[in-house]
């Protein structure tokens, strides 16, 4: 892409440089289109300012940052000994040039700092923020070393990866958030919020924003695939895998843990892939909130909570948005884009692939560490306010709640009382199978920040069933209408702490045990689910308990049949 031009005029080449303020103090820096100088916006001039300080008049650094790429977050890298820029995607280089200013100046430092278990940032030490920035001016991610200040006498390889922020030590398995904090305070960087901490903090949402009186419930599913299609999408095997290596990467590849998820995931895919699309979502601090959900679905709607957590359940924030369609309508009212409320109540972000890479969150990257960092106080009891538990019981079953989790393994550190799992890895995965008949109904392709990408809506369903590699982001507008429904979508949810990976069926058991006193009784389930379908439940909702219909054994419902 190329940078936005300046207001003011272009010179032509070997012409004068573009006139300087009188103030004559700062810089300005160009880009060159065919015979013409373009001067780059402030913001952009004041970027690379920045950069050509930090680096020198030779050095080399890559960057996602320019106002023209934040809707793509394409990496382009500067080399300012040729004066040039490259589009590291498309190859696409350009001539730069910088007149006028003073000379080169050292400029102040990027802060880096990690999450500490007392839930603050704390600064590296000098020798090592100098470290990790000369490798991420470079570009050069994931990162390995054991030259760190902490490490002497230990040897323990660690592992950064600067597009999540994360730190792994390969040892202990333990992993942290990072964050780099750019001479001038910007945070560019950080993944402080994660999707899953917006989505909590929407719920309050729900008091303020009225949705329409009724909601239209899908009917019956009825397959339309042909045998030929099915049989050759079986043919072409794994979503993940369509001319794509089977490579983990440097984190998920050197833990046992971790491979043992992976093989299992695109196992599932293997078996899948005839019928159905795969997505993967990824969410750390707002897992007890979708095991909950989980929970108390699988006790009115038969959801199959044993084998996955259930990151949607109110359905009043559908009744406006209840397809990508709509959706999709919705976006250009919306100026922060997917972190607006109306997205976050019913909306996930994912991407299509197990392995291609992301310019966001890839899988095999923030699989072990998580994607987010952040308290999320008093969201628990807002949800199960929600979902009918009276409000004398509210109080005591999120504590026995937060405990029975903790016991399980289940990192709880960004809720109050909450604590850190053993393994420091709070991150999980939600392998979300949909029937492809239903794809282009519910998800669409995107960019970073939901902007919808228009080259894969071919529509999308056609873009994953091709037989190349797929890759990219999308938005899936997440209806329990469906989601809900074995016979139009199955999950399976990994957890990176190999404790409460093992525990979660007997977790999912204990969590039902402790929401039994509120959701025994008839009564109770008729208000829960009024308060969960916004409204009057629809006609086939019954107010019996659910949870023993909802049981299926893992080989039928690991099976694609329907």
């Amino acid at each position: 892409m190329a940078p936005k031009k300046a207001k003011a005029k272009a010179e032509p080449a070997g012409g004068p440089a573009l006139k300087k303020s009188k103030k004559a103090e700062k810089a300005v820096w160009e880009w060159k289109d065919g015979t013409s100088w373009n001067a780059y916006t402030e913001e952009d001039s004041e970027l690379l300012e920045h950069l050509y300080a930090t680096v020198g008049a030779k050095g080399k650094v890559v960057t996602q940052d320019f106002s023209f790429n934040k809707e793509f977050q394409t990496k382009y890298e500067l080399n300012f000994a040729k004066m040039s820029q490259t589009n590291t995607e498309s190859k696409k280089s350009r001539t730069v040039r910088r007149t006028g200013g003073e000379p080169l100046a050292t400029v102040k430092k990027a802060v880096w700092e990690w999450w500490s278990d007392e839930n603050e940032w704390e600064s590296f030490k000098e020798e090592d923020a100098q470290t990790l920035e000369k490798a991420f001016l470079g570009g050069e991610t994931p990162f390995s070393t054991k030259k760190l200040s902490w490490n002497v006498g230990y040897d323990s390889l660690y592992i950064f990866d600067f597009t999540v922020m994360t730190q792994v030590n390969l040892d202990s398995k333990t992993s942290r958030k990072i964050q780099r904090t750019a001479a001038g305070g910007s945070k560019i960087f950080g993944h402080t919020e994660g999707e899953d901490d917006g989505y909590a903090g929407a719920m309050g949402f729900l008091d303020d924003k009225a949705g329409d009186s009724t909601m239209a419930f899908a009917g019956k599913f009825e397959p339309k695939l042909t045998a030929g299609f099915v049989a050759a999408q079986k043919k072409k095997g794994p979503q993940s895998l369509r001319k794509q290596k089977k490579d983990y990467g440097p984190i998920v590849s050197k833990d046992e843990h971790g491979r043992k998820c992976f093989d299992e995931m695109l196992k599932n895919e293997d078996e899948f892939c005839g019928e159905w699309v795969v997505f993967y979502h990824s969410y750390s601090s707002a897992a007890l909130l979708y095991e909950v959900q989980a929970a108390v679905a699988s006790v009115l709607f038969r959801f199959k909570a044993e084998f996955a957590s259930l990151p949607r359940i109110l359905c009043k924030p559908f009744h406006h948005i209840p397809t990508a369609h709509r959706m999709l309508e919705e976006f250009p009212k919306w100026k922060d884009r997917d972190h607006n409320q109306a997205f976050r109540l019913v909306g996930l972000c994912g991407t299509s692939s197990l392995l291609a890479p992301d310019s966001e969150a890839p899988a095999k990257s923030v699989f072990l560490a998580g994607y987010s960092v952040g308290p999320l106080k008093g969201v628990l009891e807002k949800l199960l306010s929600s979902c009918g538990v009276p409000a004398g019981k509210i109080q005591s079953i999120a504590v026995d709640i937060i405990k029975l989790a903790t016991k399980s393994g289940l990192d709880t550190r960004g809720i109050p009382k909450g604590e850190k799992c053993k393994s420091g890895r709070s991150g999980h995965m939600l392998q979300i199978f949909l029937r492809r008949e239903l794809c282009d109904e519910y998800v669409y392709p995107s960019f970073p920040y939901g902007v919808p990408d228009k080259k894969r809506m071919k529509p999308l369903s056609k873009s994953l069933a091709e037989d190349a590699p797929i890759a990219g982001q999308i938005r899936i507008t997440f209806n329990p209408d469906v989601f809900l429904r074995a016979t139009t979508a199955r999950m399976f949810t990994f957890s990176a702490d190999p404790t409460f990976h093992k525990n979660r069926p007997k977790f999912q058991e204990e969590l039902k045990a402790l929401l039994e006193p509120v959701l025994g009784s008839v009564a109770v389930r008729k208000k829960a689910a009024k308060g969960i379908f916004g409204g009057a439940p629809p006609e086939w909702w019954s107010a019996e308990d659910q949870s023993d219909k909802a049981k299926m054994d893992a080989g039928r419902y690991g099976s694609s049949s329907l």
